[in-house]
């Protein structure tokens, strides 16, 4: 199970987790940028198009897209 199936099957109580302070903050954001990338991906652009776009989306850099990619995957 990768660290995004957990937390997609988990959302409400990792949700609640971030509240209490017991997680960071940065899961969800990444979550959600990973969501984004997931969502190009499935309309069936290539990997470096879909992070192109996510980057413009989120206004962050590709290599930090790529790092939470590799982070969510593992």
């Amino acid at each position: 199970m990768t660290r995004f199936e957990y937390i997609n099957a988990n959302l409400p109580e990792i949700t609640e987790e971030v509240k209490m302070g017991f997680i960071p903050t940065d899961v969800l954001n990444h979550y959600s940028v990973y969501c984004r990338y997931d969502f190009y991906r499935k309309q069936n652009h290539n990997v470096s198009t879909a992070v192109f776009y996510t980057s413009e989306d989120f206004k962050i850099s590709e290599r930090t897209i790529f790092r939470i990619i590799k982070d969510m995957n593992t």
